[in-house]
């Protein structure tokens, strides 16, 4: 039967039509639950990725071998348990599965190597790490061990290799590494084969240097890496180390070696270290105590001024409240052994004649012992303050003193006003040498 000229629909094909919205939604909810299923699985790989070094055990829990998260994990467990716990066929075992699952896996070699370790099997553990280390330069545990390693060996090039890549991986490390590597630099050897950093200039060398001339106990070592190595490298990064390790030499008591140091300066003036001329040069702090260093102290304010006739001459002025003592300005010298004589002329404003100024040479020499300074008077001239007042006077600096220090103080009574005081020059001359 047909209607209107369209032939009619059997049972059978309209079983067929009403049965294909079913099949597409069938198709529809196939391609859902795999989506769903393919998006489970990215974020639980996404979670696995995210937790394994830092949660290892979440990671763990989602992927029980995850190659990543075994190794930290088992890393974790040994640090808080102790070197040996787990046992050495535990950790072999956690690497092996780790392998299994990433055969590139500095990490795993470098546990595989502890699990030698533990059954101080020495050779094996050394070959793993090697491994670990060429695989994965990045594996700080393993760097930390092949220093140690290599320096058991006596071997200082390659402990220094691997401080270079442990400072590379992590900065973190530095606050570890830093301390040793100062405290290396007493050695001559290692300076020596530190040298090739020095030159090459890793990305951690300034920072390092920075530490190193701040904490360290024993400045001079720092002095002679920079000497024998024609100074610090080049550029902003450095350019505060030579003034922060004169004030460490001199604070140490280190007086020849802060002069030694200073000669090497290349945009220093050597002749600072034997002339009291004022001057733009000889007045700049970065070479203070070298340099003319004014103080500032209760009651004292010193101050670097330009000097009236131009050029590059200053004057050096304090202004002093009535009743304040105390040290105006300091420098050191390095004269050699022989006779001379310190002029200078001088002003003051506001004063009394019971306000004084006096003008002390030292000699600063290192005892034998090298713990403690031995200080003793070269000159010491005390005058009263007047509106102008010229100093000279005579000392002998003798064989032993190879470093001298001249200190300018002021004195002024509680009756005063405000006192000012300036040196407008200052200078010392030879006048024969020791023995005439």
């Amino acid at each position: 039967m047909s209607t209107r000229g369209f032939p009619a629909v059997t049972s059978s094909v309209a079983d067929v039509r009403d049965s294909q919205p079913s099949r597409q939604l069938g198709r529809k909810l196939a391609f859902m639950a795999v989506a769903t299923l393919g998006a489970a699985a990215a974020f639980a790989n996404a979670a696995v990725n995210i937790t394994h070094t830092r949660a290892p055990h979440l990671a763990l829990a989602i992927d029980p071998d995850d190659p990543v998260a075994l190794v930290r994990n088992a890393e974790l467990g040994r640090a808080s348990a102790g070197a040996g716990d787990p046992s050495g066929a535990s950790l072999l075992a956690i690497a092996q599965r780790s392998v299994a699952r990433l055969p590139l896996n500095g990490p795993a070699l470098r546990l595989y190597g502890l699990s030698s370790a533990t059954s101080a099997d020495l050779e094996a553990t050394r070959e793993q790490m090697r491994v670990s280390d060429m695989m994965e330069r990045r594996d700080l545990g393993a760097q930390l061990w092949l220093i140690e390693n290599a320096v058991e060996e006596n071997d200082i090039s390659r402990a220094l290799r691997h401080y270079d890549r442990a400072l590379r991986v992590d900065e973190a490390s530095r606050a570890l590494l830093y301390p040793a590597l100062t405290n290396a630099m007493n050695s001559a050897l290692i300076r020596e084969r530190f040298a090739p950093y020095l030159r090459n200039n890793p990305p951690w060398l300034a920072s390092f240097l920075r530490f190193a001339v701040s904490t360290t106990r024993q400045p001079v070592a720092l002095a002679r890496l920079a000497r024998e190595n024609g100074g610090w490298p080049q550029g902003a990064a450095f350019s505060s180390l030579d003034t922060e390790l004169l004030a460490r030499l001199t604070t140490n008591g280190d007086f020849e070696e802060a002069a030694e140091h200073f000669r090497g300066i290349e945009e220093a003036d050597p002749s600072i270290l034997t002339r009291l001329r004022l001057t733009d040069a000889s007045t700049d702090w970065r070479w203070a105590p070298i340099s003319w260093q004014p103080f500032q102290t209760d009651g004292i304010e010193t101050f670097v001024l330009a000097g009236p006739q131009g050029g590059n001459t200053v004057e050096i002025e304090a202004q002093v409240e009535a009743g304040f003592k105390g040290a105006v300005a300091r420098k050191f010298l390095a004269l050699k052994p022989g006779h001379y004589r310190v002029s200078a002329r001088m002003r003051a404003e506001d004063h009394t004649r019971q306000d004084t100024v006096r003008w002390t040479m030292e000699c600063l020499a290192k005892e034998a012992d090298e713990q403690a300074t031995n200080k003793f008077t070269l000159m010491r001239e005390t005058l009263a303050l007047t509106e102008a007042l010229d100093l000279s006077a005579a000392f002998e600096v003798p064989q032993d003193c190879t470093v001298q220090r001249l200190l300018i103080s002021i004195e002024t009574l509680v009756t005063t006003r405000y006192v000012s005081l300036v040196l407008e020059r200052a200078e010392v001359e030879p006048i024969a040498p020791v023995g005439l």
